[in-house]
């Protein structure tokens, strides 16, 4: 058997014969192995397929002050795991980006054209802390789609053998 969205999941769950309580525990559990899934995978700097994510531009190596040595520049994603959240009942889960890096990561998972203003000519006013004076001009600029969530056939195979699980430890008992 082959899933091809979540919703199919959901249905199969919907299927068996259990309590609500029994559904909330089953669904958060998957929730809890899905958002364990995608971690690793942020913390490997590999999207869902396993593939390394494109690779940044080259960038001067700089040191740190207080240990005088060069920064580790590769780890570019790391705080995108903590924005992901989940959400659990008794009818299904989910999990996905939340908060200011969420919306940062949302837009790498889909690969977003982002908009922008900078000032031509301008000047930068130490007293105010701002840039002034020049025109403004508008600028964009396409993010590398990293993907962080989605739906691939080894998270298919893990989720459905924990609902494999559930539903033998149900005819069990």
């Amino acid at each position: 058997m082959q899933l091809s969205s979540p919703e199919q999941l959901t249905s199969i769950i919907d299927g068996l014969l259990l309590s609500e309580a029994e559904q909330f525990d089953l669904n958060r559990r998957l929730a809890n192995r899905s958002r364990q899934y995608f971690r690793s995978q942020i913390r490997l700097q590999r999207d869902i397929e396993g593939r390394s994510y494109q690779k940044r531009a080259r960038r001067k190596i700089t040191l740190d002050s207080k240990t005088h040595k060069a920064k580790d520049n590769k780890n570019m994603l790391m705080g995108f795991s903590r924005a992901l959240k989940t959400q659990v009942n008794d009818k299904g889960f989910e999990v996905g980006l939340a908060g200011v890096v969420g919306n940062m990561a949302r837009d790498h998972n889909e690969g977003r054209t982002l908009s922008f203003t900078t000032r031509v000519k301008g000047y930068y006013n130490s007293r105010t802390s701002r840039w002034e004076g020049g025109t403004k001009v508008k600028q964009f600029y396409q993010m590398p789609k990293r993907t962080f969530i989605g739906w691939t056939p080894a998270l298919e195979r893990e989720l459905l053998a924990m609902v494999a699980e559930q539903f033998t430890a149900g005819v069990e008992s």
